[in-house]
């Protein structure tokens, strides 16, 4: 039993004839073969919705449709045939489905509306020799992932990028030989994959886009292509952490070079630098290495580094390390923790 071609639609049976269109945009730009390479199940609905589409779209065929129902009718019982399918024809031997209608001497009427047209309007291909304003081609985006430290130096990749490229074989008309073109399956378009090389600029911060002009879809009627934007997704760092422009990291100390003071280094994304630590300093103090951050991709300007002292206690007790402990608390002038509340009244 052949499918109700309103249920191949998606659509109710009173809808508009630009709902019925809409519907078949839709699905083509969802189910055309060139979007789904190698996957039978979806050229086989492509060709069904194309089949629904080409009765449907026309007004007289689908007025005969709406009195039938379903095309599991008897055609004897009315005499004559008027739903009869065929592949593509001419010499092309193209995919995509062509719906007849015929009268009781077998005489076909015309066939369905244009496909390279519809697809014309779908992709932003011209079709036919008819003239029409040029229109720009429609903008992509797609997302990469890089390392910190290539967004922070910056980067070059190479991307495999899918384009809606005009079809050669039928200079984007979608017909050959009489038929569907074979090559765009009446597109007027195909899908070309490109190796794309794309520079990542030195400072890009997570969820930033990088646009490369010209490369989005071709343009229709001699419109400019579209630009090609790829978002960029940055993998975190375990010890350097962004904040804007500036870096923050967390740097252990002894409890003498707390007390003393001192020079230690300071691991920073552009290598090491000595720093000084003032005596007294307590745990969690904060201190900033100026321009030893990440570029600014607009100013150009570097960001900050700034570093956290964290004082670290020797995990092994040893009865020299207690007696030194209890001279170390002999030193606190106040308790530490005085003046701290010690509930919510």
């Amino acid at each position: 039993m052949a499918r109700d071609y309103y249920q191949v639609l998606g659509v109710g049976r009173d809808v508009s004839a630009a709902d019925i269109k809409k519907a078949y945009r839709r699905l083509a730009r969802k189910l055309h073969p060139d979007v789904n390479p190698g996957n039978d199940e979806a050229e086989a609905k492509f060709k069904e919705v194309q089949e629904a589409y080409g009765v449907l779209s026309d007004a007289e065929k689908r007025k005969q449709y709406d009195a039938f129902g379903h095309v599991d009718f008897d055609p004897s019982a009315a005499g004559f045939n008027p739903f009869r399918t065929r592949r593509g024809g001419g010499g092309g031997g193209g995919g995509g489905f062509r719906v007849e209608f015929g009268g009781p001497g077998g005489a076909s009427g015309a066939g369905f509306e244009d496909l390279g047209d519809i697809f014309g309007d779908l992709f932003g291909r011209r079709q036919g020799a008819r003239r029409r304003p040029s229109h720009g081609g429609a903008d992509q985006e797609m997302s990469i992932e890089i390392d910190f430290q290539e967004a922070v130096n910056g980067t070059t990749v190479t991307l495999p990028v899918q384009r809606q490229l005009g079809c050669d074989r039928c200079s984007g008309s979608g017909s050959h030989g009489g038929g569907l073109c074979p090559a765009c399956h009446g597109a007027g378009v195909v899908i070309s994959t490109e190796r794309l090389r794309v520079r990542i600029p030195e400072g890009i911060d997570d969820g930033k886009r990088v646009r490369v002009a010209g490369k989005g879809a071709e343009g229709r009627d001699g419109g400019r292509a579209g630009n090609l934007f790829v978002r960029v997704r940055v993998r975190s760092h375990s010890f350097f952490k962004r904040e804007g422009d500036n870096i923050r990291t967390s740097v252990p100390i002894t409890f003498s070079e707390a007390y003393r003071g001192g020079e230690i280094e300071v691991g920073t994304i552009h290598g090491p630098v000595r720093a000084k630590v003032p005596p007294g300093t307590s745990s969690g103090r904060t201190f900033r290495l100026r321009g030893k951050g990440i570029r600014n991709m607009k100013t150009r300007a570097y960001g900050d580094h700034l570093y956290t002292v964290e004082i670290v206690v020797p995990p092994v007790m040893s009865p020299a390390g207690e007696e030194l402990a209890r001279r170390v608390a002999e030193l606190y002038s106040e308790a530490p923790r005085a003046g701290l509340p010690r509930d919510l009244s």
